[in-house]
């Protein structure tokens, strides 16, 4: 096995001292738009104050807008974007005060705030925000924005006045589909789905380019499936023999002209109705509380990559599974500590894939199928192959941990323990342990870790 290149230790303490450096710039930054959301929120709350007219009118809105002007003018920006700064300055200052005071303190970044705010932005009575708040932000200070996003949603979900299968109903009723012209000659084609059909679609599309893609540089691009009105425009060029010349398609053209190839020359053979479930034969992974499955509960779906789903389409989906994983989760933690099924089929396969469900470097979001599944301590050096001496990492961080001075532990409950080559730790909490944690803390219980 090849060994990690040595840094010399002038080069370390010189990464050290930039990575300090990065971390306090940072801490200041937040601060600063702390700062000036502050000011904005200040000046925008000032002007309605001394606005004359009733709420909402265009009288009371012209000192709005004369403010925005203003501030866009001075600063080199629209106005109509700092008039949308100024209202999200108003309700992160006044709608989520600690999120607002873990800004001023350096301890997230606005990423942090923007997710925090688009998944409480339901949240209508104020208790029910600071416990969504008191819940997710040590999350937050933990972890990446984009590993953030998902765990707020389902944080939100567990304290939402309406439940989400009302919200999903409502908003079910406005799925469409409509055409958008650009330039060049190309237009967008928009459908707004319920979203296990969305990413079903997606996902379907993924599997069937990669298809595509090895016949193709198996020379056998004549012989695969679809060739139909949607990709025969798309990367061509006229050889000179007169011939047509195919050149490499990225992921989004093949995506883009399959898509066409089905809607144009295929048939609705999998409508069923108003859910259309029948249609997914994806992988998709769905987290199914067990009282929720059994109609006793209401409590969000965690639909991996997306967030939450409703009930009702998830219990459709457990009805048409072929088979289930049974996760035992710990009563106080929410660490995966189980997971088997009637007739087993790679028990620690599914175990890992629920524990992590992405790559655990800190901060990567690549889903388990695009992962290595690696040994902590190398198999080569006596690792045992269970569950916890596993982990997914995705190519990326596979190689950086095996040919850099980068080295992890597992700890307990599948937690990774990273160390950087200037000795910073860095932990890394599975996402499942922030899902499965209970809302409250059984008697006697310890806090969970967020």
């Amino acid at each position: 096995m090849p060994q990690p290149p040595v840094i010399a230790p002038t080069d370390l303490s010189v990464v050290d001292a930039i990575v300090a450096d990065a971390v306090e710039l940072r801490r200041s930054v937040a601060a600063l738009q702390a700062q000036e959301a502050r000011l904005l929120a200040s000046a925008l709350t000032t002007v309605r104050a001394a606005s004359v007219g009733r709420p909402g009118s265009v009288e009371a809105e012209l000192p709005v807008r004369s403010l925005a002007a203003e501030l866009g003018a001075a600063l080199r920006v629209s106005d109509r974007s700092v008039q949308r700064q100024l209202g999200e300055a108003v309700t992160l200052t006044e709608r989520f005060p600690a999120t607002f005071a873990a800004l001023a303190a350096g301890r997230i970044s606005r990423a942090h705030v923007t997710v925090i705010m688009d998944a409480g932005a339901h949240l209508t009575d104020p208790e029910a925000r600071a416990v969504f708040e008191a819940a997710v932000l040590p999350y937050a200070e933990a972890e990446s924005a984009t590993r953030l996003k998902p765990v707020a949603r389902l944080r939100a979900e567990k304290v939402v006045p309406s439940s989400l299968q009302e919200r999903h109903d409502r908003a079910r009723a406005r799925r469409g589909v409509r055409v958008n012209d650009l330039d060049d000659g190309m237009s967008e084609l928009i459908a707004v789905l319920p979203a296990v059909l969305a990413h079903g679609c997606h996902d379907r599309l993924t599997r069937m380019a990669h298809e595509v893609r090895a016949a193709e540089r198996d020379g056998q691009a004549d012989a695969a499936p679809l060739t139909g009105a949607g990709t025969a425009p798309t990367g061509e060029a006229a050889a000179p023999n007169g011939e047509t010349a195919r050149a490499a398609r990225s992921m989004d053209e093949l995506r883009a002209d399959i898509l066409a190839d089905l809607l144009l020359t295929g048939t609705p053979d999998a409508h069923d109705g108003p859910t259309g479930l029948a249609a997914i034969h994806a992988t998709v992974e769905v987290t199914i509380p067990v009282l929720t499955l059994l109609g006793n509960d209401a409590g969000p779906v965690d639909l991996t990559g997306c967030g939450p789903i409703d009930p009702d389409t998830a219990r459709r989906l457990a009805g048409h599974a072929p088979g289930w994983d049974r996760v035992l989760t710990h009563p106080v933690s929410g660490a995966v500590l189980a997971v088997d099924r009637y007739r087993p089929s790679e028990q620690i396969r599914r175990a890992l894939r629920v524990r992590d469900k992405h790559c655990r470097f800190p901060g990567c979001r690549q889903p388990t199928w695009r992962c290595d599944i690696d040994h902590t301590h190398d198999a080569a050096r006596g690792g045992e192959t269970r569950t916890c001496n596993l982990a997914h990492l995705c190519r990326r961080h596979h190689i950086l941990k095996h040919h850099t001075a980068w080295r992890v532990k597992q700890l307990a409950d599948g937690v990774l323990e990273w160390t950087s080559p200037t000795g910073r730790i860095y932990h890394d909490v599975p996402a499942s342990s922030v899902a499965f944690a209970p809302s409250a803390d059984p008697p006697g219980g310890d806090p969970p870790p967020f």
